[in-house]
């Protein structure tokens, strides 16, 4: 991996615990047998974990939250595509989340006006950079927020406000998103 694909990934990577919503479970080759973690992916969830850390420190609380909120957005505008085109089948897109990499239950309370997307438990990050394991600060999650954000009001065309309720990262055993649905 050269500089350029490594910052790369490195930018799209901090929301792909959101992202993964999005990803086609084929497009990951989920039918070929799991291979052992390349030395390399190890080493970049060090690095990444320090670069966290090292950016927590030297930024304000609320710098560190608009970076993370930003990138997230960023991401989750690469599958804009994907998500207007499912715009109107509310049901559609739920089932494309589910099925996607992340397993994702997507909720509905009308009545309310909140959306509730609920992954998998699992035992760690689901983004390939971030660890419990190498110490990922659980800020890293923030971008997640801005990912949410960024799908939900893109899909609704309304604005939406994130809350996270659990993550694998700060000691949950699932990802559990509450969007909140600002009402007209």
């Amino acid at each position: 991996m050269d500089r350029k694909q490594f910052l790369n990934t490195c930018a799209v990577g901090l929301c792909a615990c959101a992202a993964g919503s999005l990803i086609p479970a084929s497009s990951l080759s989920a039918a070929e047998p799991a291979s052992p973690e390349d030395w390399r992916l190890t080493f970049v969830k060090e690095r990444y974990a320090k670069v966290l850390q090292i950016l927590s420190e030297r930024m304000t609380e609320k710098e560190l939250d608009h970076f993370l909120h930003d990138v997230g957005s960023f991401c989750s505008s690469r599958w804009e595509q994907f998500i207007i085109q499912h715009r109107d089948d509310f049901e559609g897109f739920c089932k494309a989340i589910k099925q996607g990499a992340s397993g994702d239950d997507v909720i509905w309370d009308r009545e309310k006006g909140v959306i509730t997307m609920t992954s998998p438990e699992r035992s760690d990050c689901f983004c390939p950079l971030n660890s419990r394991h190498q110490n990922t600060p659980p800020v890293v999650c923030n971008c997640s927020l801005g990912w949410q954000q960024h799908t939900w009001e893109t899909f609704l065309r309304k604005k939406v406000r994130v809350e996270l309720k659990e993550a694998v990262l700060r000691g949950g055993k699932r990802c559990v998103f509450e969007i909140h649905i600002e009402r007209a």
